[in-house]
């Protein structure tokens, strides 16, 4: 709870620089020592500076740009992605139930789910969920809530609430808008949901292509101790391979 109320605050002094203690303590319901924790873990990231009676956004932070269009994401490192692909069907077995996250690489590996049989599979992607009807009989489940057009995927707090009608998830393939100690997201809401298939999941496997590696996000789903297997390009950074590695993370590397 704690990591999600901080993560709410962070977009909170985006969208007004400015907020005091007082106004934290009545919109979270929390005392003014907690607005204080809060507030001390925020400034040691760098997210914003603490002042008389509250904080202000930081200079320093950079608020995301919108990520490019779903068509232009599509593309780019397209070779890369397949090659992941190939790589995260070998960890999806028959029978098993699995959460596939949103966005062009886990698309790839829909696109090859036909290869196995009897799967549940839980998605909040559009595109993922016409793929799989079109050419497999598996069981899917999509996610509802609210539908980002632009993407055709839902997010918010109904697509988090959808999660728990379920018991137990055998793994959850996700991917990152950027990667730093863990999996970024551009997104509050997507932010919450990868959080929540992650809660849900027995096995964690991240499909990281190697540009991701450079792009810093704002809100951070989780660090690298949560995941069981990283796929990622031959060219990503071999200090960021190694301090995945040291974290107990299996790293596979294919060509990009």
């Amino acid at each position: 709870m704690k990591y999600d109320r901080q993560e709410k605050i962070k977009q909170l002094f985006i969208d007004r620089k400015r907020i005091s203690c007082v106004e934290l303590c009545d919109i979270f319901s929390i005392s003014i020592e907690t607005v204080r924790r809060d507030l001390a873990a925020l400034e040691e990231e760098g997210v914003i500076k603490r002042v008389y009676g509250g904080a202000v956004l930081s200079d320093n932070t950079s608020v995301p740009n919108p990520i490019k269009p779903w068509d232009m994401r599509f593309i780019l490192n397209n070779a890369e992605k397949v090659n992941m692909a190939k790589v995260i069907l070998k960890f999806i077995h028959d029978n098993m139930t699995i959460a596939l996250d949103s966005g062009t690489t886990v698309l790839e590996v829909a696109k090859l789910l036909d290869q196995r049989k009897n799967l549940n599979i839980i998605t909040n992607d559009i595109h993922i969920a016409s793929e799989l009807s079109r050419n497999t009989d598996h069981t899917i489940y999509l996610i509802g809530g609210t539908l980002k057009k632009d993407d055709k995927i839902t997010t918010g707090f109904l697509a988090t609430e959808f999660l728990k009608n379920f018991s137990h998830i055998d793994a959850a393939i996700l991917t990152a808008d950027g990667f730093s100690d863990g999996i970024g997201d551009f997104n509050v809401d997507m932010r919450a949901l990868k959080a929540a298939m992650i809660e849900k999941s027995d096995k964690v496997y991240a499909a990281i292509d190697h540009t991701k590696f450079s792009i810093p996000t704002l809100h951070k789903v989780c660090g690298m101790k949560e995941l069981d297997l990283v796929v990622t390009g031959t060219a990503a950074p071999e200090e960021s391979i190694k301090k995945l590695k040291n974290a107990g993370v299996e790293v596979i590397l294919v060509p990009c």
